[in-house]
């Protein structure tokens, strides 16, 4: 027997972002990036020279997780870091040449949007995307009111 689903928005947006995922994972594969690599890329593609910190705002990546990535990008000679003149513990990250070349994969959001999307009207999809952020503004102010946990999807801290 088939249980009917129950029209939870906390299902149907954990179920769709799943899609999402993959869908972007399978874009980036024959490039040997990671989705989670492709958001630090992006941030820097569209500033490079940005601290560590607002990597981690951008990407809602913890400061350990990010340490662990960037170094790992380091050595694939995805990135380059920077320690601080003055403060050792700022860390300024740059592009290299080989990540500069990957940068026509800026827009592969816009693929995986138009996979989704398929069928949508341009005004249906800026409907959905207005709606979509009014949810997630929606369910900040509920964090911030109930004292949980920031925006950042992986993080815990509050």
């Amino acid at each position: 027997m088939q249980l009917p689903f129950l029209p939870s928005i906390g299902r149907l947006l954990n179920a769709t972002a799943r899609s999402a995922i993959n869908l972007a994972e399978t874009w980036l594969s024959p490039h040997d990036l990671s989705l989670p690599q492709w958001v630090i890329l992006s941030a820097l593609w569209q500033c490079d020279g940005m601290n560590a910190s607002e990597i981690g705002e951008y990407g809602g990546i913890k400061k350990a997780a990010l340490s662990r990535m960037l170094e790992r990008m380091e050595e694939r000679q995805l990135v380059r870091r920077q320690r601080g003149a003055v403060d050792k513990r700022e860390v300024t990250v740059w592009l290299t040449c080989k990540s500069r070349e990957l940068s026509h994969l800026i827009d592969m959001y816009e693929h995986v949007n138009n996979i989704l999307l398929e069928g949508f009207r341009p005004e249906e999809r800026d409907l959905l995307i207005s709606m979509l952020e009014r949810v997630r503004s929606n369910s900040l102010i509920s964090n911030l009111e109930n004292g949980s946990c920031t925006d950042s999807p992986t993080s815990r801290e509050c």
